[in-house]
Order: C-alpha cells, then sequence, then structure tokens
C-alpha cells in the first residue's frame, strides 16, 4: 500500500475556524479557540498519523489587518513561510460572511502552483441556498482543487475534506512517531491554555495585549508557595503579561475575582494535559507596549 507524508497549510482570516478544525482532525485539542479574532499568534504543527498516510497541518494565524506592531509582522512571516513549505493548502472562509473582500486578497497572497481547497466553514448555521452563490464566486477568484462545506465544530463533511487532502500528499515515510500529534511540549501548550482562558474571560482592547510566559515547571516537587505534591502533581507559575498598568487591573479583576477564573479554568484543562494534579499560581504584570518590543516579542517566542 502506498504511503504519503506531507504538510497541509490551513489559512484564512481571523476567526472562520482554523484551528477548530485542526483539532477535529486531530481528536484532540492542541490548538487554543475563542471567539476573539487574531487568537492564533504562531504556526503551530498537529500530526495526524494514519495507516497509509502522516499529515503535518499547520495551523497558522488569521491573516492580521489591526495596527502594525512587531507583533503584527511576526504573524504575517509565520503565515507567508507556512504556506512556502506546505505541499497543499486549505482555506477557510465563513459561510454566514459570504466570500468577502478579504477572502479575495488571501486568495491574491496564494503562491502559484500550490494545491488549494476551500473549506467553507458553519454551513451549519446558513440556509443551503446561500452557499451555492459563495462557491460560485469563489472559483471565479480562484482555481480551487475542491469546495468542501462543512461544519469545524460538528464534523460536517470533515472526514471527505480529509480524504481528498491525503490525495494531495507526495508519497513517502512518516516523520513522526505514530503517538506524537504536534512538536509543541507540554510547558507550550499549558501557557498557551492560560492565553486562551485569558482571551475568553475578557474583552475590548485587553486580549490582543495579554502574553503568557510559563516561569516554573515543576512535577512532582515542592514549590515555594505549596506544600510537598504527590509524585504526579505539577507545579506551574505562570505571568500574565499585559501593556497597561489598567488592563492589569482587569485581568485581576474585583477582589481577584477574573484572575481567578481564568487560573481555575486553565487549571483543570492542564490536568487533562498532564494527567494528574495541576497547582496553578498565576501572576499578572505590565510589559509597556511588549507588541512593538523587539526584546519582549523574543522573550514571549514571537521573535
Amino acid at each position: 500500500m502506498t504511503h504519503r507524508c506531507g504538510s497541509i497549510a490551513i489559512v484564512g482570516r481571523p476567526n472562520v475556524g482554523k484551528s477548530t478544525l485542526l483539532n477535529r482532525f486531530l481528536g484532540e485539542k492542541i490548538a487554543i479557540v475563542s471567539p476573539k479574532p487574531e487568537t492564533t499568534r504562531d504556526r503551530l504543527l498537529g500530526v495526524l498519523t494514519l495507516e497509509r498516510a502522516q499529515i503535518l497541518f499547520i495551523d497558522t494565524p488569521g491573516i492580521y489587518r489591526g495596527p502594525k506592531t512587531l507583533l503584527a509582522k511576526h504573524q504575517v512571516k509565520e503565515w507567508a513561510a507556512a504556506l512556502k513549505e506546505a505541499d497543499g493548502v486549505v482555506l477557510m472562509t465563513e459561510a454566514r460572511a459570504g466570500w468577502t473582500e478579504e477572502d479575495r486578497q488571501i486568495v491574491r497572497l496564494l503562491p502559484r502552483g500550490k494545491t488549494v481547497f476551500l473549506a467553507i466553514n458553519k454551513v451549519d448555521r446558513v440556509e443551503k441556498e446561500r452557499l451555492l452563490p459563495q462557491i460560485e464566486e469563489a472559483s471565479r477568484a480562484h482555481p480551487f482543487k475542491e469546495v468542501f462545506p462543512i461544519s469545524a465544530m460538528k464534523g460536517d463533511n470533515a472526514i471527505h475534506l480529509l480524504e481528498a487532502l491525503i490525495g494531495c500528499l507526495p508519497e513517502g515515510p512518516a516523520l513522526y512517531p505514530a503517538d506524537q500529534v504536534t512538536d509543541k511540549p507540554a510547558r507550550s501548550l499549558a501557557q498557551e491554555i492560560v492565553r486562551e482562558k485569558a482571551l475568553l474571560f475578557t474583552h475590548d482592547e485587553v486580549p490582543h495585549a495579554v502574553a503568557v510566559l510559563i516561569e516554573e515547571w515543576r512535577a512532582g516537587q515542592a514549590s515555594q508557595r505549596s506544600a510537598v505534591l504527590a509524585p504526579q502533581a505539577t507545579y506551574v507559575r505562570a505571568t500574565l503579561y499585559v501593556e497597561r498598568e489598567s488592563q492589569k487591573g482587569i485581568i485581576i479583576g474585583k477582589e481577584g475575582g477574573l484572575l481567578k477564573r481564568i487560573g481555575q479554568a486553565a487549571r483543570q484543562e492542564m490536568e487533562k494535559l498532564t494527567n494528574g494534579p495541576v497547582f496553578l499560581d498565576l501572576w499578572v504584570k505590565v510589559a509597556e507596549n511588549w507588541r512593538k518590543d523587539p526584546k519582549w516579542l523574543k522573550r514571549f517566542g514571537y521573535g
């Protein structure tokens, strides 16, 4: 039996469901998800190993249209690099919005010669009559290999998209062990989990100003602020950085209530990641205008 192995970049404008689709394909959550645009800041590799193929999915940041910060430039760079290295591309759009000007702009940025599939997401939320005009308009803009109306959340038609993606991969052996689903260590995934919960519980300008660092990660050891841990337990000390003092107050909340909610939600998800108890110690600090500061960006892993 022929074995295929290659990479597929998942691209599209912000908040169309790229990370949700990645998690759907993998059968587990490695990419954070929130209703806020620009949730994904870095390329994220998801490895799906099947009997006849290994697909290396590259989740990308949405094309950023906000302030021209160094973080925004980093996101555009990550997007372009993913497109360049991928064997195939899934362009995701959102059925309720239709074929937008942003989608047209993204199509113009796609490299020539790449196999590109169009996935129209959230089709379960619109009338079927609205889909055909979108497909026709999109097909006039780009010669897509195939078009798939899907629901990344519910899984509708996702298996048919997956089969088509396998068919465009080059022949070759698997590059990762069968039980590996990402190249990110647990510490990096935990860092994103904390940021996801901060995104979910905050509003306005705060979500885009949040960065997270895991300052300490110790398994089965005593920490400075907790009793001796059980052998299977993990102590995690994380700092949420914001750009202004006013944002720090919002993150902490009245009498620390919001920070506690963020911590409780993050800890519960981390315990699934580590398969054991987690003692999560959260702090909030200010790093003024970090999105424009190359030193802070590098420290946060965006440099």
